[in-house]
């Protein structure tokens, strides 16, 4: 049987070495933990160490992203992958993971956070991460009706280009970006869709442990081949709240089922 209390004393063993090392850096400015490295009664044996790197010059900022040694335990990094601009994905040798970015001056504002703590803070920081965690969620500002409308058109492409033969995009289209749209209509005009457990930045994180019957008839869907993964996600709007909403784009459905001669989407 896994030892979790033993896999959270190692997680915050390496966070107290990750800390001992920055404090000990006079160009880093701050650090902030995000994610279950904040929020540690989270941690199991799949979590990474997910935190934000603060420096008191863009040229320090750099030279952190492409010369890891303050790292601990540098040497047995085997993945060192520069993701974004500011941003890394690790891999330790153990397969454990580190996602983290490293900013200059005035460029924290750039980051997206709901949980955070911050145990370093040399001017600034925690005032600047508070604003952070107040700003809109991505995709927060398109309507209930936008996400509806996007989520039909989005079946519709993703089908006709499974029917030209273009699974691996018709695949991408219907499970990631149509899905999204569900998810995120769901959220917002089901009563009790947007519950508080749910991550606000990653729509699709834990709405298994929130709403499992929701997602288990999505997984099922999803096993299917690309347009009957989509029919399925079409039978999960028309079959739940989502279809007794008001503003429900029943027309528009309608003329989506009909170009892809579809009845009723199956379970």
């Amino acid at each position: 049987m896994l030892d979790i209390s033993g896999v959270r004393r190692a997680f915050s063993a390496y966070l107290d070495r990750l800390i001992d090392s920055l404090e000990s850096r006079p160009e880093v400015t701050g650090l902030v933990l995000a994610g279950s490295t904040a929020d540690r009664s989270r941690v199991d044996e799949w979590s990474d160490h997910d935190f934000l790197v603060v420096c008191s010059s863009h040229h320090d900022a750099e030279a952190m992203r492409t010369d890891l040694r303050w790292l601990p335990d540098h040497q047995d990094l085997v993945i060192a992958a520069r993701e974004t601009e500011h941003g890394l994905k690790c891999v330790y040798r153990d397969g454990h993971v580190l996602e983290f970015a490293v900013f200059g001056p005035d460029e924290l504002g750039l980051a997206h956070a709901n949980a955070f703590e911050v145990p370093l803070d040399r001017g600034g920081v925690y005032a600047t991460m508070k604003d952070v965690a107040a700003k809109p969620k991505p995709g927060s500002e398109r309507s209930p009706l936008e996400h509806a409308q996007l989520f039909l058109a989005l079946v519709l492409i993703g089908v006709g280009r499974a029917r030209r033969g273009e699974t691996l995009t018709a695949g991408q289209f219907i499970r990631t970006h149509a899905l999204a749209h569900l998810l995120a209509l769901h959220r917002r005009v089901v009563p009790g869709g947007n519950d508080p457990r749910l991550d606000d930045l990653d729509l699709f994180r834990r709405v298994e442990q929130v709403h499992p019957d929701l997602a288990a008839v999505i997984e099922r869907a999803l096993e299917r081949d690309p347009e009957t993964a989509a029919r399925g996600l079409l039978y999960v709007a028309e079959a739940t709240a989502i279809a007794r909403w008001a503003d429900w784009p029943a027309e528009a459905a309608s003329v989506v089922k009909r170009r892809l001669g579809w009845e009723d989407a199956p379970r």
